[in-house]
Protein backbone atom coordinates (compact mmCIF):
# COMPACT_ATOMS: atom_id res chain seq x y z
CA UNK A 1 0.00 0.00 0.00
CA UNK A 2 1.12 3.62 -0.81
CA UNK A 3 -0.37 6.33 1.22
CA UNK A 4 0.15 10.27 1.29
CA UNK A 5 -1.88 12.39 3.68
CA UNK A 6 -2.46 15.87 4.49
CA UNK A 7 0.26 17.51 6.00
CA UNK A 8 -0.59 18.75 9.75
CA UNK A 9 -0.11 22.45 9.83
CA UNK A 10 0.58 24.13 12.46
CA UNK A 11 -3.04 26.04 12.45
CA UNK A 12 -5.35 24.17 11.14
CA UNK A 13 -8.55 26.55 9.23
CA UNK A 14 -11.36 25.52 11.28
CA UNK A 15 -15.04 25.12 9.23
CA UNK A 16 -16.07 25.12 5.61
CA UNK A 17 -13.21 24.68 3.00
CA UNK A 18 -13.73 24.41 -1.14
CA UNK A 19 -11.61 21.39 -1.87
CA UNK A 20 -9.98 21.76 -5.39
CA UNK A 21 -9.43 18.42 -6.90
CA UNK A 22 -7.57 17.22 -9.66
CA UNK A 23 -7.48 13.38 -10.18
CA UNK A 24 -7.27 12.18 -13.91
CA UNK A 25 -8.03 9.12 -13.04
CA UNK A 26 -9.42 6.61 -10.06
CA UNK A 27 -11.92 7.23 -7.98
CA UNK A 28 -12.81 10.20 -5.65
CA UNK A 29 -14.59 9.64 -2.57
CA UNK A 30 -15.70 12.89 -0.13
CA UNK A 31 -17.71 12.79 3.32
CA UNK A 32 -19.44 15.97 4.52
CA UNK A 33 -18.84 15.06 8.26
CA UNK A 34 -21.04 17.67 10.35
CA UNK A 35 -19.31 16.40 13.16
CA UNK A 36 -15.70 17.65 11.65
CA UNK A 37 -13.80 20.44 12.63
CA UNK A 38 -11.12 20.72 10.03
CA UNK A 39 -10.46 19.02 6.41
CA UNK A 40 -8.80 16.00 5.50
CA UNK A 41 -7.39 14.16 2.63
CA UNK A 42 -5.83 10.75 1.75
CA UNK A 43 -4.57 9.91 -1.71
CA UNK A 44 -3.75 6.02 -1.90
CA UNK A 45 -3.83 2.87 -3.79
CA UNK A 46 -3.22 -0.54 -2.47
CA UNK A 47 -0.14 -1.23 -4.34
CA UNK A 48 3.26 -0.75 -3.11
CA UNK A 49 5.58 -0.64 -6.59
CA UNK A 50 4.17 0.80 -10.04
CA UNK A 51 2.62 3.48 -11.75
CA UNK A 52 -0.33 3.93 -9.10
CA UNK A 53 2.01 3.74 -6.47
CA UNK A 54 4.39 6.68 -8.34
CA UNK A 55 1.20 8.66 -8.86
CA UNK A 56 0.29 8.69 -4.97
CA UNK A 57 4.21 9.38 -4.17
CA UNK A 58 3.92 12.53 -6.56
CA UNK A 59 0.66 13.71 -5.43
CA UNK A 60 0.41 16.99 -4.10
CA UNK A 61 -1.69 17.74 -0.89
CA UNK A 62 -2.06 21.00 0.41
CA UNK A 63 -4.25 23.49 2.76
CA UNK A 64 -3.98 27.75 2.42
CA UNK A 65 -6.54 29.20 4.31
CA UNK A 66 -10.06 27.71 4.00
CA UNK A 67 -8.89 26.22 0.59
CA UNK A 68 -7.74 22.80 0.54
CA UNK A 69 -5.81 21.45 -3.10
CA UNK A 70 -4.84 17.80 -4.29
CA UNK A 71 -3.39 17.13 -7.18
CA UNK A 72 -2.82 13.67 -8.29
CA UNK A 73 -0.37 13.28 -11.59
CA UNK A 74 -1.41 11.34 -14.57
CA UNK A 75 -0.59 6.95 -14.24
CA UNK A 76 2.18 6.48 -16.80
CA UNK A 77 2.09 3.83 -18.80
CA UNK A 78 4.19 0.60 -18.67
CA UNK A 79 7.14 -0.30 -21.24
CA UNK A 80 6.98 2.38 -24.54
CA UNK A 81 3.26 1.37 -25.52
CA UNK A 82 1.40 4.27 -23.15
CA UNK A 83 -1.31 1.82 -21.81
CA UNK A 84 -2.56 2.03 -18.49
CA UNK A 85 -4.98 -0.49 -16.83
CA UNK A 86 -6.32 0.44 -13.91
CA UNK A 87 -8.97 -1.69 -11.54
CA UNK A 88 -10.53 -0.07 -8.77
CA UNK A 89 -12.58 -2.02 -6.58
CA UNK A 90 -15.69 -0.34 -4.60
CA UNK A 91 -17.40 -3.04 -2.89
CA UNK A 92 -19.02 -5.61 -5.45
CA UNK A 93 -18.39 -3.24 -8.11
CA UNK A 94 -15.10 -2.93 -9.98
CA UNK A 95 -14.16 -0.11 -12.62
CA UNK A 96 -11.48 -0.88 -15.25
CA UNK A 97 -10.36 2.41 -16.77
CA UNK A 98 -7.37 2.83 -19.12
CA UNK A 99 -5.25 5.73 -20.61
CA UNK A 100 -3.76 5.40 -24.19
CA UNK A 101 -0.60 7.44 -25.05
CA UNK A 102 -0.04 7.29 -28.68
CA UNK A 103 -0.48 3.95 -30.68
CA UNK A 104 1.16 3.29 -34.37
CA UNK A 105 0.89 0.25 -35.55
CA UNK A 106 -1.21 -2.70 -34.19
CA UNK A 107 -2.46 -3.57 -31.21
CA UNK A 108 -3.07 -8.02 -30.50
CA UNK A 109 -4.59 -10.17 -27.43
CA UNK A 110 -6.71 -7.38 -26.53
CA UNK A 111 -10.10 -7.70 -25.25
CA UNK A 112 -12.80 -4.95 -25.41
CA UNK A 113 -15.78 -5.15 -23.58
CA UNK A 114 -18.23 -2.27 -23.88
CA UNK A 115 -15.42 -0.12 -25.21
CA UNK A 116 -13.27 -0.84 -23.02
CA UNK A 117 -10.04 -2.58 -22.91
CA UNK A 118 -10.01 -5.35 -20.21
CA UNK A 119 -6.96 -7.51 -21.31
CA UNK A 120 -3.87 -6.50 -23.40
CA UNK A 121 -1.11 -8.01 -24.14
CA UNK A 122 2.84 -6.67 -24.02
CA UNK A 123 3.14 -3.15 -21.83
CA UNK A 124 -0.37 -3.85 -19.85
CA UNK A 125 -0.19 -2.11 -16.71
CA UNK A 126 -2.58 -3.57 -14.11
CA UNK A 127 -3.60 -1.59 -10.72
CA UNK A 128 -5.46 -1.57 -7.85
CA UNK A 129 -6.29 1.49 -8.74
CA UNK A 130 -6.11 4.93 -7.02
CA UNK A 131 -8.47 6.31 -4.00
CA UNK A 132 -8.88 10.55 -3.01
CA UNK A 133 -10.29 10.16 0.04
CA UNK A 134 -11.11 13.62 1.14
CA UNK A 135 -13.66 14.68 4.48
CA UNK A 136 -15.30 17.92 4.38
CA UNK A 137 -17.59 19.94 7.30
CA UNK A 138 -20.20 21.30 6.95
CA UNK A 139 -20.89 24.06 4.54
CA UNK A 140 -17.96 23.26 2.10
CA UNK A 141 -17.64 22.91 -1.74
CA UNK A 142 -16.03 20.52 -4.16
CA UNK A 143 -14.58 21.89 -7.82
CA UNK A 144 -12.81 19.23 -9.53
CA UNK A 145 -11.13 18.13 -12.52
CA UNK A 146 -10.73 15.04 -13.89
CA UNK A 147 -10.61 13.05 -16.93
CA UNK A 148 -11.43 9.23 -15.89
CA UNK A 149 -12.48 9.58 -12.56
CA UNK A 150 -15.13 8.26 -10.51
CA UNK A 151 -17.05 11.53 -7.61
CA UNK A 152 -18.72 9.48 -4.95
CA UNK A 153 -20.40 12.01 -2.40
CA UNK A 154 -21.57 10.77 1.09
CA UNK A 155 -23.70 13.39 3.20
CA UNK A 156 -24.84 17.19 2.10
CA UNK A 157 -22.12 19.21 -0.14
CA UNK A 158 -22.44 23.00 -0.18
CA UNK A 159 -22.00 22.83 -4.35
CA UNK A 160 -20.31 21.17 -6.82
CA UNK A 161 -18.35 22.52 -9.56
CA UNK A 162 -17.06 19.36 -12.33
CA UNK A 163 -15.83 19.70 -15.27
CA UNK A 164 -15.01 15.55 -16.45
CA UNK A 165 -14.20 13.17 -19.81
CA UNK A 166 -14.78 10.28 -18.34
CA UNK A 167 -16.49 10.15 -14.64
CA UNK A 168 -19.53 9.06 -13.22
CA UNK A 169 -20.96 10.97 -10.27
CA UNK A 170 -23.39 9.69 -7.61
CA UNK A 171 -24.02 12.01 -4.60
CA UNK A 172 -26.33 12.78 -2.03
CA UNK A 173 -27.57 16.01 -0.81
CA UNK A 174 -26.09 18.91 -3.05
CA UNK A 175 -27.01 22.33 -2.70
CA UNK A 176 -25.71 23.71 -5.87
CA UNK A 177 -24.56 21.54 -8.47
CA UNK A 178 -23.04 22.35 -12.03
CA UNK A 179 -21.28 19.41 -13.70
CA UNK A 180 -19.43 19.52 -17.49
CA UNK A 181 -18.96 15.42 -18.54
CA UNK A 182 -18.85 13.09 -21.91
CA UNK A 183 -19.33 9.93 -20.50
CA UNK A 184 -20.73 9.21 -17.49
CA UNK A 185 -23.91 8.74 -15.91
CA UNK A 186 -24.89 11.69 -12.86
CA UNK A 187 -27.40 9.64 -9.68
CA UNK A 188 -28.11 12.69 -7.25
CA UNK A 189 -30.24 12.18 -4.55
CA UNK A 190 -31.78 15.74 -3.26
CA UNK A 191 -30.43 19.17 -4.86
CA UNK A 192 -31.79 21.74 -2.83
CA UNK A 193 -30.90 24.95 -4.88
CA UNK A 194 -30.41 24.96 -8.71
CA UNK A 195 -28.17 22.51 -10.85
CA UNK A 196 -26.94 22.57 -14.31
CA UNK A 197 -25.83 19.46 -15.52
CA UNK A 198 -24.50 18.61 -19.07
CA UNK A 199 -23.50 15.21 -20.36
CA UNK A 200 -22.85 14.02 -24.23
CA UNK A 201 -23.26 10.09 -22.97
CA UNK A 202 -24.74 9.33 -20.16
CA UNK A 203 -28.23 9.42 -18.10
CA UNK A 204 -28.93 12.13 -15.55
CA UNK A 205 -30.78 11.06 -12.74
CA UNK A 206 -32.03 13.99 -9.43
CA UNK A 207 -34.46 12.12 -7.19
CA UNK A 208 -35.69 14.89 -5.41
CA UNK A 209 -35.14 18.65 -6.47
CA UNK A 210 -36.46 21.89 -4.45
CA UNK A 211 -34.19 24.11 -6.31
CA UNK A 212 -34.81 27.39 -8.35
CA UNK A 213 -33.27 26.54 -11.61
CA UNK A 214 -32.55 23.53 -13.08
CA UNK A 215 -31.23 22.83 -16.53
CA UNK A 216 -30.18 18.89 -17.50
CA UNK A 217 -29.07 18.45 -20.67
CA UNK A 218 -28.02 15.17 -22.78
CA UNK A 219 -27.00 13.79 -26.05
CA UNK A 220 -27.17 10.02 -25.39
CA UNK A 221 -29.23 9.02 -22.39
CA UNK A 222 -32.47 9.69 -20.10
CA UNK A 223 -33.36 12.59 -17.93
CA UNK A 224 -34.79 11.64 -14.98
CA UNK A 225 -36.68 14.73 -12.52
CA UNK A 226 -38.73 14.48 -9.08
CA UNK A 227 -39.63 18.18 -7.91
CA UNK A 228 -40.80 18.48 -4.49
CA UNK A 229 -43.12 21.17 -3.41
CA UNK A 230 -40.20 23.64 -2.36
CA UNK A 231 -39.06 23.46 -5.94
CA UNK A 232 -39.95 26.83 -8.51
CA UNK A 233 -38.84 28.30 -11.48
CA UNK A 234 -37.78 27.11 -14.58
CA UNK A 235 -36.82 23.01 -15.15
CA UNK A 236 -35.11 22.48 -18.52
CA UNK A 237 -34.78 18.40 -19.58
CA UNK A 238 -33.55 17.60 -23.02
CA UNK A 239 -32.02 14.43 -24.69
CA UNK A 240 -31.16 13.78 -28.23
CA UNK A 241 -31.33 10.25 -27.85
CA UNK A 242 -33.23 9.20 -24.57
CA UNK A 243 -35.92 9.24 -22.07
CA UNK A 244 -37.67 12.02 -20.14
CA UNK A 245 -39.25 11.57 -17.09
CA UNK A 246 -40.67 14.22 -14.91
CA UNK A 247 -42.29 13.75 -11.17
CA UNK A 248 -44.04 16.33 -9.69
CA UNK A 249 -44.66 19.28 -12.41
CA UNK A 250 -47.98 18.34 -13.46
CA UNK A 251 -50.36 21.31 -12.98
CA UNK A 252 -47.72 23.42 -11.58
CA UNK A 253 -48.02 27.06 -12.16
CA UNK A 254 -44.94 28.11 -10.31
CA UNK A 255 -42.93 25.85 -12.51
CA UNK A 256 -41.96 26.64 -16.22
CA UNK A 257 -41.30 23.47 -17.32
CA UNK A 258 -39.38 22.78 -20.80
CA UNK A 259 -38.68 19.48 -21.95
CA UNK A 260 -37.52 17.99 -25.48
CA UNK A 261 -36.28 14.82 -27.21
CA UNK A 262 -35.55 14.35 -30.72
CA UNK A 263 -35.60 9.83 -30.27
CA UNK A 264 -37.44 8.67 -27.16
CA UNK A 265 -40.55 9.26 -24.78
CA UNK A 266 -41.27 12.56 -22.61
CA UNK A 267 -43.81 11.54 -19.61
CA UNK A 268 -44.45 14.39 -16.84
Amino acid sequence: MTEKNLPAPARAAVGPVLASVNCPMGIVRVTVDQAAAVATAVVRTDDATGAAADAVRDSRISRDGNRLTVVVPDVQGAGGGGFTQTVTRSGGRITVSQNFGTVTGSVTGVTIVNGRVITGGGNTAVSSGIEVLITLPAGSGVQMTSYNADLEITGLLAALDLDTHNGNVRAGILGRVKVRGHNGDNDIAAVQEWADIETHNGNTYVRSYGGGAARLITHNGNVELSAARSASGRIEARSHNGNIRLRGVSGRSDLDVVTNTRHGHISK
